[in-house]
């Protein structure tokens, strides 16, 4: 912890001489001269290291142990520095991956609420808070303002409420752009189980073979997206709350997009999403399957190549426009042909096969590859960082009286098996499954 002191005492010595020069440019007009405006750059890029090494040490003393199973208790410290492979995944929420506790309290900048957060960045006048807010985040080399703790944990919390993929998934808490991640290596178990362990029964005094477990490494890279709203300056003006006009709509955006790239992401500046994953099971159609159709021997094919450890996880996911064949898939008993429904509702629950069924429209249309995917996604891995920033114009929505504004969260993801498994007998299984296109 000494050295975490030492770091945040010489942030707060250079922040000082960062606002000391803002509130010198201030007395001659407010403009930077080219000098002042090197040294306040100079000074906020170390400010943005050191919140990196700040953020790096709090997540191996507050993260190395689940929320979920200590709610109440420190996390023991695991020294990351020397290793620099994580050691175990966190909880969800913004409070328990960063600072390992679901009851801290966060930093709200001086703010009063996020409606003040945001009025004060919509009227777009110098505020100490939002440039202290700036400096001590790091957020300088995106643009914009960084979010208060408070809100930002309000925002990404809102947002988890709604999503299908990170509720399920494990989210890793990332401290620095890279993140690296263990993950078993040894898809053939012919000879082998996962991970090149094997087992030998022996006689008394007999010798074993040795055997090495496989050990490969993960990085989640923090991939940048963009949200953008906007914001009616007349609605404002007549007193509507910016919480209800834009908290709202971020929280929606930012679980859509980040749903739809952990599915769809080709990992190219976005996540790696399951339908590009490289263990992903492509299960190929019936010979003479009509276009655009779903059969029961589909759905019965996909569960057999699902791995059996990833049965308790598992769960469907289908486009809306797959109901129709669902609803109408039945499994024909006895000499006279009683219709047993596949599909079944309960409370509001459906199930497919016995396991839950998400509809979702982030999934393809009936008939292309993916319609239908069968997945445990808890081996589906997430790394998010902690900084969320949110910046305004109102150049693009001039004319029709309108204020842009952008959120800017940082996130990865991909699958944590690089290919199928190979088990002992019978053909190749895997985490997730798909239906090719019809």
């Amino acid at each position: 912890m000494a050295f975490i002191a030492d770091l945040v005492h010489e942030k707060k010595q250079l922040v000082e001489k960062a606002e000391a020069i803002l509130n010198e440019a201030k007395k001659t007009g407010g403009s930077l001269t080219k000098e002042q405006e090197r040294q306040f750059n100079r000074y906020t890029d170390k400010i943005k290291n050191i919140n990196d090494d700040i953020d790096e040490e709090l997540l191996n003393i507050r993260t190395s142990e689940p929320i979920l199973n200590t709610p109440h208790k420190p996390n023991p410290c695991v020294d990351e520095i020397k290793s620099p492979v994580a050691t175990k995944a966190v909880s969800k929420s913004y409070r328990g991956m960063f600072y390992g506790n679901e009851t801290v309290s966060l930093s709200n900048s001086g703010f009063h609420s996020m409606n003040e957060f945001l009025k004060t960045l919509h009227l777009g006048r110098a505020d100490q808070r939002l440039l202290n807010s700036s400096m001590v985040e790091g957020i300088p080399e995106f643009g914009g303002y960084s979010v208060p703790e408070e809100y930002g944990a309000f925002l990404m919390d809102k947002s988890l409420e709604s999503e299908i993929i990170r509720p399920r998934a494990t989210v890793w808490a990332m401290g620095s752009e890279t993140k690296k991640i263990p993950a078993f290596d040894g898809a053939d178990r012919t000879n082998n189980l996962f991970g090149g362990i094997s087992g030998e029964w022996l006689e008394e005094g007999q010798t074993g073979t040795r055997k090495v477990a496989k050990l490969r490494l993960i990085q989640l890279t923090a991939k940048k997206l963009a949200c953008f709203s906007q914001a009616s300056n007349e609605l404002i003006a007549d007193g509507m709350s910016f919480e209800e006009m834009l908290a709202g709509a971020l929280i929606k955006g930012i679980g859509w997009y980040m749903d739809y790239a952990f599915i769809n992401g080709t990992g190219e500046g976005q996540p790696l999403g399951i339908l590009n994953d490289p263990a992903l099971i492509t299960v190929v159609k019936e010979d003479d399957q009509s276009a655009a159709t779903i059969t029961y021997q589909n759905v019965v094919n996909m569960f057999s190549r699902l791995a059996p450890s990833c049965f308790s996880n598992a769960v469907w996911l289908a486009n809306p426009s797959v109901i129709p064949q669902l609803l109408t898939m039945t499994i024909t008993i006895g000499t006279g042909g009683a219709q047993i429904p596949v599909f079944k509702e309960e409370a509001s629950r459906f199930t497919l096969l016995g396991k839950e069924i998400i509809f979702t429209e982030k999934c393809p249309a009936l008939g292309a590859k993916g319609d239908l995917i069968l997945a445990d996604l808890s081996q589906y891995a997430i790394g998010m960082r902690k900084e969320i920033a949110l910046d305004r114009s109102n150049a693009p929505g001039w004319m029709e009286d309108m204020t842009d504004y952008r959120v800017i969260v940082r996130v990865d993801g991909q699958g944590t098996w690089d290919k199928p498994i190979t088990p002992k007998n019978g053909t190749t299984l895997s985490w997730a499954v798909a239906l090719e296109a019809r």
